[in-house]
């Protein structure tokens, strides 16, 4: 099985549309605002597992684990 986490940035400009413990798929909008480049979309399938705000680059880091 493989363990791997993705870390994704998202700017944090616009609402989130997903949230810890819910699931996400490849391709799925991940924030409210205009798509501007490819971090607005998940690059891969998964569970959220944790999110947290970085003031200092005004991103929200996501933490996306493999789905069980």
């Amino acid at each position: 099985m493989d363990t791997k986490q993705t870390i994704l940035r998202v700017n944090a400009t616009y609402h989130l549309r997903v949230e810890v413990g819910g699931s996400i798929q490849r391709g799925e909008k991940i924030n409210e605002g205009p798509e501007t480049d490819e971090s607005s979309r998940a690059p891969v399938s998964g569970i959220v597992k944790s999110i947290r705000f970085d003031a200092e680059r005004h991103e929200f880091v996501l933490v996306i684990a493999p789905a069980d």
